[in-house]
């Protein structure tokens, strides 16, 4: 009974520090200063070409060069962001199997617990990774093609 009390004591403390290190941090400041995030939901007229997703991340003035943003989480799925210009950023997801070119995320499914407003931005700064939970995105008319 002796050696099990202080093992149950040692498992119970490991437990406690793991707990807190598995959880995934979001910061309350975006990498930088912006402007507007948008979604717009489309769908193609032919049944092959599918539907998606696609948003639009303005910022208030181009990146700093210690900030790269690198992906974005929406429901359960992940993608990269491309550049479009200085302070305009794009990300395209595409529900058609044959055009995908984003995965279904794990950390998005079990971490981010995102609603439908919602969705996650990760960055690098100063080559650290970190992510910024955007909440109550403007959704933009859905675009609907004959």
């Amino acid at each position: 009974m002796k050696t099990i009390t202080p093992l149950f004591l040692l498992i119970f403390i490991l437990n406690l520090f793991s707990c807190k290190a598995s959880k995934e941090t979001f910061y309350a400041s975006p990498p930088q200063e912006i402007k507007s995030i948008t979604f717009e939901n489309w769908t193609a007229g032919r049944m092959e070409s599918g539907s998606g997703t696609v948003f639009i991340i303005e910022l208030e003035k181009p990146l700093q060069s210690n900030i790269q943003l690198e992906k974005i989480y929406y429901k359960n799925l992940e993608t990269e962001l491309t550049k479009v210009n200085e302070t305009t950023f794009r990300a395209n997801f595409h529900y058609n199997a044959i055009y995908q070119k984003h995965e279904n995320s794990a950390i998005g499914t079990k971490e981010f617990h995102l609603k439908e407003n919602e969705a996650v931005i990760e960055y690098q700064k100063n080559n650290k990774k970190y992510w910024h939970k955007c909440t109550q995105i403007k959704e933009i008319t859905p675009i609907l093609f004959p």
